[in-house]
């Protein structure tokens, strides 16, 4: 069998495979019953447009999965007795992702192969076969969002990062890179309508998809609710990630507040988000520095593949581990950008670690295989912090590597 055969055929058993096991796979049961499944039955009800009548707090996107799936079931018992298939829609978001992994990387690996490593790692697909969550999904909007941008095709950035946007908030994680590859191709054009364009398209996008709710009786005020309650709606330390807080804080820091003052008449909160920001600024600064090289450059250099998807782990990497109430999941879309390095350069130290580091912060969250020894230390979060310490400060070296590379072809 040809290998464009093969990259058909395996993707759709694999996929039939998971479908078919997902039933015995009940998934975490307050977001798979008490949310999805209790918000498809309000949606079915009371229609699309009055969707944040309920108790959602999903961005748009969602809320149009959602009314495909009670489409596609039909009964109030078959929205019931069918939930667990709705992660099919994540899973072909899973497969989508990797198949741009696939494109990036100069097609180094056959597809079937690279899907088939990825998908049975657990940790990979942990989030959406055995928890019932949907961060694959915008882990793959985001990296479309970054791939387009990268190939000069800033319309279909500014789409696909409308969509992630209007998908999870946690996308504007990556703007500022995404930023700056959408402007360093003004900069190889320098036409108005490479700007202009793309601006007018996502605008147009982005009234189609708050469309249908200016017709409900909740309103858009709702959404910007759900935007603006996403930014305060935790108050814990730390929700399980296994950050740079477990070291500072002692206790259980999932009922620890961060809004109470700790240093210097600062809050927890906002000594996190000064962490961040600052140690973004640096991650970025290689980047920001060969795109302003370019305004002056008389031949634009191309930033390269191995800088996007470094700095793009490193961005979610640094949002993790600084920042207070955050998920243990909110690191997901750092996988697919580590995964794109590993299988372009050979290089699997990082890809090994995060996936041992991810899939013990996940099962230790949700203890789906019951084991007897979650006190030891490998599910520790302050162990686990350390190997994403470590993972950032690799990364780093690997920024700086890349940048000085970029400068020696600017020259």
């Amino acid at each position: 069998m040809t290998e464009r055969k093969l990259n058909f055929v395996i993707p759709a058993l694999l996929f039939l495979f998971i479908t078919a096991m997902l039933p015995y796979l009940p998934g975490l049961v307050f977001d798979n019953r008490d949310c999805w499944e209790a918000w498809a039955h309000y949606i079915k009800a009371n229609g699309l447009r009055n969707a944040y009548g309920s108790t959602t707090d999903y961005m748009p996107v969602y809320q149009y999965f959602l009314w495909f799936y009670v489409k596609v079931t039909g009964s109030d018992q078959a929205i019931t007795d069918h939930i667990p298939y709705l992660r099919c829609i994540t899973l072909g978001f899973d497969f989508l992702g990797i198949w741009y992994v696939f494109k990036w990387i100069d097609k180094n690996l056959a597809y079937y192969a690279l899907l088939a490593i990825c998908i049975l790692n657990l940790s990979y697909t942990y989030d959406t076969i055995i928890w019932g969550q949907m961060d694959g999904t915008l882990s793959a909007l985001v990296f479309l969002a970054m791939y387009f941008v990268w190939k000069g095709a800033n319309i279909w950035g500014a789409l696909l990062m409308v969509l992630a946007f209007n998908f999870k908030i946690q996308s504007i994680v990556i703007v500022p890179v995404w930023g700056m590859l959408f402007f360093n191709n003004y900069l190889t054009s320098r036409k108005i309508k490479d700007l202009a364009l793309p601006i007018l398209a996502a605008g147009a996008l982005q009234g189609l998809l708050f469309l249908p709710f200016t017709w409900g009786q909740y309103s858009i005020g709702k959404i910007l609710h759900v935007i603006s309650g996403s930014f305060n709606k935790y108050h814990s330390i730390s929700v399980k990630a296994p950050n740079i807080w477990h070291w500072l804080v002692k206790g259980n820091l999932l009922y620890a507040d961060d809004s109470k003052i700790w240093i210097a008449g600062l809050t927890y909160k906002q000594i996190g988000l000064i962490l961040f920001f600052a140690a973004s600024f640096f991650a970025l600064l290689p980047m920001i520095i060969l795109v302003f090289k370019n305004i002056r450059a008389v031949t634009k250099i191309k930033i390269s593949r191995e800088l996007v998807w470094t700095s793009g782990a490193m961005v979610y990497l640094l949002f993790y581990f600084f920042n207070t109430e955050i998920h243990e999941r909110y690191c997901h879309p750092a996988f697919i950008f580590i995964t794109a390095y590993a299988f372009y350069t050979r290089e699997y130290l990082v890809y090994i670690l995060f996936s041992f580091m991810y899939f013990m912060t996940l099962e230790f969250s949700m203890q789906h295989l019951r084991l007897a020894n979650y006190d030891t230390w490998w599910f520790n979060l302050k162990f686990l912090a350390v190997i994403n310490a470590f993972i950032i400060i690799y990364l780093a070296g690997k920024i700086r590597k890349y940048y000085r590379v970029s400068l020696q072809k600017l020259v």
